[in-house]
């Protein structure tokens, strides 16, 4: 599921940047230079500036948006540039099916979804996605970016990024069957 993404992404890279390459009636003007098209909206791509003004609906919504169109347990949610708007791509785990739903992080509406079967399912935890995020928020106050449940040495965890006020950003590890801060620092490495 993830190659497919990164590959469409760096497809979706490559055609954006060869039809910048256009040729113009004017180039002259510049010694061979075009302008650069006038800049609009915030794009959705930095790691750390994935909070523009569009986003109305919170990850917590988006997640409940999700789990009622797929059924099951959320368990990652991103914020990420899709279908020129910022959406939430959230993960629903139910039983060997993994849901990728996407939600309007504007308007919290259904933008697409896809199903894959795993082959590899994680047990079910005491501590949801949507109280992990609440439990990361109230160690480090700020908007959750992303957060997700992973397996670390035989133990699940749940990583949830959070961007703080003063736009440092930082990661908070949470315990997912007793809901234990495990961890929390600065993370400039994303």
């Amino acid at each position: 599921m993830k190659k497919s993404f990164y590959t469409l992404a760096a497809i979706s890279s490559a055609v954006m940047a060869l039809s910048a390459c256009g040729t113009s009636s004017n180039n002259h003007k510049h010694g061979g230079m075009v302008d650069a098209p006038a800049p609009t909206a915030p794009a959705v791509h930095a790691h750390h500036n994935r909070t523009p003004t569009q986003v109305s609906v919170s990850p917590q919504q988006a997640i409940a948006i999700a789990q009622k169109q797929a059924g099951g347990q959320a368990t990652e949610v991103h914020l990420k540039g899709k279908y020129g708007t910022p959406v939430y791509e959230v993960e629903v785990r139910n039983g060997q099916n993994e849901h990728t739903v996407y939600v309007d992080a504007a308007s919290g509406k259904v933008m697409g979804s896809k199903l894959e079967t795993e082959w590899k399912s994680m047990r079910q935890t005491v501590v949801s996605l949507e109280r992990a995020m609440e439990i990361a928020q109230s160690k480090v106050s700020g908007r959750v970016l992303e957060a997700e449940r992973d397996s670390k040495r035989g133990q699940i965890v749940y990583k949830v990024e959070i961007l703080s006020a003063d736009n440092i950003p930082y990661k908070v590890i949470i315990d997912a069957d007793n809901g234990n801060v495990l961890a929390s620092y600065v993370d400039y490495d994303d």
